[in-house]
């Protein structure tokens, strides 16, 4: 979360706008992440548990084993009303997510370039 949040303080200190994933998955997490650092939002995917299921147990080659979903939702801490950020569903294609995501943000849409 450090490295993170270097990341994203590097990004404030010029000015920039940045996106970052990461499983920030506990408030405290996301309190790390944010500490000091204003411009910090939140965008939280949701996605059916069976859906999510399908999902993981798909992506080839992946760092984290389908085996761990489970312990990773009981992780899961949903966002606070406290907490400045926003939760879009990702169950639909996702061209469309990405569209609700930027739009939920008031950010504009990337060019394909810019996203490669």
């Amino acid at each position: 979360m450090d490295a993170v949040g270097a990341w994203i303080s590097a990004h404030e200190v010029r000015g920039d706008s940045a996106v970052i994933t990461c499983s920030a998955l506990k408030r405290s997490y996301r309190d790390r992440l944010r500490a000091g650092r204003s411009g910090v939002r939140f965008l939280m995917l949701t996605v059916p548990v069976e859906e999510l299921r399908r999902r993981v147990a798909h992506r080839p080659g992946h760092f984290m084993p389908a085996s761990l979903l489970a312990s990773q939702l009981e992780t899961l801490e949903p966002l606070q009303p406290d907490e400045d950020g926003i939760v879009v569903d990702a169950s639909g294609d996702p061209d469309a997510v990405l569209a609700a995501a930027l739009s939920a943000l008031g950010l504009s849409s990337a060019t394909q370039a810019d996203r490669a």
